[in-house]
């Protein structure tokens, strides 16, 4: 699973090049001929995952005199839950942003950490094992801009950049076993970052719109980010968050979806007004 999750965003800049595919005559996903209203509304209930390295590594925790302990970290990624729900602001000419969202969402961090390891004291050594789980309940509001990069008619890749800030609802923190005699660390009551979330979607009528996608954190404004570039620590190991989202984006019609309006050219003018006109 991890590395079908590193694959996907590794490959979503690829994707981009299928935009000139279709160029300028492709079927518009969000009408640009004033038939939707500027504000839309979404929902996206999903699944988190705590992402952790893809290899455990052989480690000195600490080394004084005849002591020592050498030590080896397991993290692993739990599923947690996750819904969102929110407003969308349509761009009346979506040259770099097709839309802009604000929303607030309910995420659950779930992952757990075992240790092994030997403490080594002049001629006599021990081993040692624990093993640790967490599990955060947070609140977060979040905005993103979103830009639709068209692959077939009414398909597409979105690509989004975003913020969000999370508050802790409520954690649990479970552990038994040896301590690991390091220093353990956990993110902060809230915290701040910046996001990336890539996905593809899909125009079902004309008044809703499926993606299914996938976002992950690339920089922590709180707490620092520290070169984890999104990653936070529990217990002694970091984890990258990870939401798999399906969102359903609504539009509104403004006066229905069969009457655009009326072109700025006399034939068209023509066409809606006088029914009996045909081309000579």
């Amino acid at each position: 699973m991890k590395r079908a999750l590193f694959l996907l965003l590794t490959l979503a800049p690829v994707l981009v090049i299928a935009q000139g595919r279709y160029g300028r005559k492709r079927p518009d996903i969000i009408p640009l001929d004033g038939q939707a209203r500027r504000i839309g509304w979404y929902v996206a209930p999903g699944v988190t995952y705590t992402l952790s390295r893809f290899k455990d590594r052989e480690e000195e925790v600490f080394r004084a005199g005849d002591t020592s302990l050498v030590a080896t970290y397991n993290p692993d990624g739990r599923p947690g839950v996750y819904l969102e729900a929110g407003l969308a602001w349509l761009t009346r000419d979506p040259v770099i942003v097709d839309y802009l969202d604000l929303g607030i969402a309910y995420k659950n961090l779930r992952g757990v950490e075992s240790f092994t390891g030997r403490y080594t004291r002049a001629d006599s050594s021990m081993d040692l094992a624990g093993t640790g789980a967490f599990a955060e309940r947070m609140i977060t509001l979040h905005f993103n801009a979103n830009r639709f990069i068209h692959t077939r008619p009414y398909q597409f890749v979105q690509l989004s950049l975003g913020a969000n800030a999370d508050y802790r609802l409520g954690s649990s923190y479970e552990y038994t076993g040896a301590p690991s005699f390091t220093g353990w660390s956990f993110p902060p009551a809230w915290w701040a970052q910046l996001h990336f979330k890539v996905g593809y979607g899909f125009k079902l009528t004309g008044q809703m719109i499926l993606i299914p996608a996938i976002e992950t954190p690339v920089f922590s404004v709180l707490p620092g980010d520290e070169g984890r570039f999104g990653a936070l620590q529990w217990f002694s190991s970091d984890y990258r968050p990870l939401i798999l989202s399906v969102r359903f984006l609504f539009l509104r019609a403004r006066k229905g979806w069969e009457c655009p309006p009326v072109k700025n050219n006399e034939f068209e003018r023509h066409k809606v007004v006088n029914p009996e006109y045909k081309r000579q």
